[in-house]
């Protein structure tokens, strides 16, 4: 029995072990048919990623081989499933390169097919957005008015796909760009059509701004205020920019208001307001600087404009702001402006104003203002120049300048008006004589008297005393005395001499409109030869 059993045994040991081994087969068979599917999956995972690369390397050198490559990777991808990595970012590529090779309707085409994967979750927001704007932008800053009907139609496109979306955000900024893109080409008609229906996307059901939207409607008044400063439309700018200022924005963005400061700076420039434009242009430089928006420097360059005209002893490259820039080719010619006009040195002004290396004055902005800055440059001058006289030859003073006798005393009469010049004019003679506080101060006496004449002249008039040309009045007492003022002082020759004596013009004047004061009550005292 032993020797029966023990067979059976074996035998069974050995069944066991054909059972063992055949059973690990089966499974190592299974295991290795999923690891080569992988493997292809891999593989064309590779193959995708890689056209993708050549194609991006490709996009300037051989943009048609690059073509080839990203209509690849979209016919691969798609081919795997609804998986979306690489067929978004290639179609992208797709829709600019067929755009920069003028082939417009296949890519509105492809346009059209990357739209539809931006509400899908493997598209994040922020790739979305970069993609339009990255598209628009190449679009719109290539565009000619031939192409205007193909740019409405890639924006009109899009804002579509964006309401559909509902993505807010995304559509109004696109709607922003599409306002800009018209102002850009002075279509004003629709850029005024775009800030209406912007502007209604902000308002409550009442027709109120909503309070809630406050950054929202910063962008909409800021393309309004570029419309205005394109169309020259300072009343409505007026109305409009207090509200940028008093707006309650969440975050306000800096570069909104560093444009909405700088359009607000030239507001003030053409009403001649230049203490309040230097200000807005230096809130506008610096929102600029910090948002690294490169209209930082254009920006500063207004700010010195601004300060020149205003007289201010400010020195705006003392800032902590502008050393940045210090180093900027136009920022060093600005500076070399301001030196000059520190020091009244008129030769070196003029010389680093009209330099073309400068492009200064190729500013069309900086361009409207070059005529009062050198005036104020020359009143400088002028004040400095006059300063150890009581005399003065105008035609010296015209030589100084670099201008005219005529323009000379135009200037001079508008200082005098201005009380920046305290004198008169010698017409006859050719002088300037100056005068100091204590000639002032006779000044006001004299206008005060001639004041005192007037309202004697018109009380006569209305009591029935007549007309001014009827018997007992001899002629109008602001006449006789604007004749009695005129100066006819020697005019010896020279630049200018130092302690005129104008005394005996003094009394002259006095006792001239004594006279006319006496004469107009009756009693006119005889005078002497004069």
């Amino acid at each position: 029995e032993r020797g029966c059993r023990a067979p059976v045994r074996a035998q069974t040991a050995v069944m066991s072990d054909e059972e063992y081994e055949y059973e690990s087969g089966e499974e190592a068979y299974e295991y290795g048919s999923e690891e080569e599917e992988g493997e292809e999956e891999n593989d064309d995972e590779i193959e995708i990623e890689n056209a993708f690369y050549e194609g991006d390397d490709s996009r300037v050198s051989d943009p048609v081989k690059a073509l080839e490559m990203f209509e690849k990777v979209v016919t691969l991808e798609t081919s795997l499933g609804d998986e979306i990595k690489w067929r978004f970012k290639a179609l992208k590529h797709l829709v600019t390169i067929q755009y920069n090779l003028g082939n417009h309707e296949e890519m509105v085409k492809r346009y059209n097919e990357l739209l539809q994967y931006i509400s899908n979750s493997a598209v994040t927001r922020n790739e979305c957005t970069d993609s339009i704007n990255s598209i628009l932008e190449a679009v719109s800053s290539g565009a000619s008015a031939k192409e205007l009907p193909f740019l409405c139609q890639m924006y009109e496109i899009t804002l579509t796909a964006l309401k559909t979306a509902n993505n807010e955000r995304l559509w109004f900024n696109t709607y922003v760009k599409y306002g800009k893109a018209y102002l850009s080409m002075e279509d004003f008609g629709q850029v005024n059509r775009i800030v209406r229906e912007l502007h209604k996307s902000c308002q409550l059901s009442n027709g109120s701004d909503d309070p809630t939207k406050g950054t929202y409607l910063l962008e909409v008044y800021a393309l309004e205020i570029q419309l205005c400063t394109a169309t020259k439309n300072n009343s409505r700018m007026k109305a409009i920019y207090p509200k940028t200022l008093n707006l309650d924005a969440a975050v306000a963005d800096p570069r909104i208001m560093g444009g909405i400061r700088e359009e607000g700076g030239k507001m003030y420039m053409q009403e001649q307001k230049w203490n309040e434009a230097y200000n807005e242009f230096y809130e506008g430089f610096r929102g600029y600087q910090e948002a690294g928006n490169p209209r930082a420097k254009d920006a500063l360059k207004y700010v010195v404009l601004a300060n020149m005209l205003a007289l201010s002893d400010i020195n705006p490259f003392a800032a902590q702001e502008a050393i940045a820039f210090q180093e900027e080719k136009e920022i060093i010619a600005m500076r070399a402006l301001r030196s000059a006009y520190e020091a009244n040195d008129l030769v070196s002004f003029e010389r680093a104003l009209l330099d073309k290396r400068n492009r200064i004055i190729s500013d069309p902005f900086i361009m409207q203002y070059v005529e009062p800055l050198q005036r104020r440059m020359r009143e400088q001058v002028l004040l400095v120049l006059v300063k150890p006289y009581h005399r003065i030859r105008v035609e010296f003073v015209a030589a100084e300048l670099k201008l005219e006798v005529s323009e000379v005393e135009l200037l001079l009469v508008d200082m005098i008006l201005d009380k920046r010049v305290f004198g008169k004019i010698d017409q006859i003679n050719g002088f300037l004589l100056l005068g100091g506080e204590s000639d002032n101060v006779v000044e006001k006496k004299y206008d005060a008297l001639e004041k005192w004449t007037d309202t004697l002249s018109s009380l006569n008039k209305n009591l029935g005393g007549g007309s001014p040309s009827s018997p007992g009045v001899r002629s109008s007492p602001d006449t006789q005395l604007r004749h009695a003022t005129r100066v006819s002082g020697a005019g010896e020759s020279g630049a200018g001499e130092s302690g005129a004596d104008e005394s005996g013009t003094r009394d002259r004047i006095g006792l001239r409109a004594g006279w006319d004061i006496a004469e107009l009550v009756g009693e006119a005292p005889e005078l002497g030869p004069w």
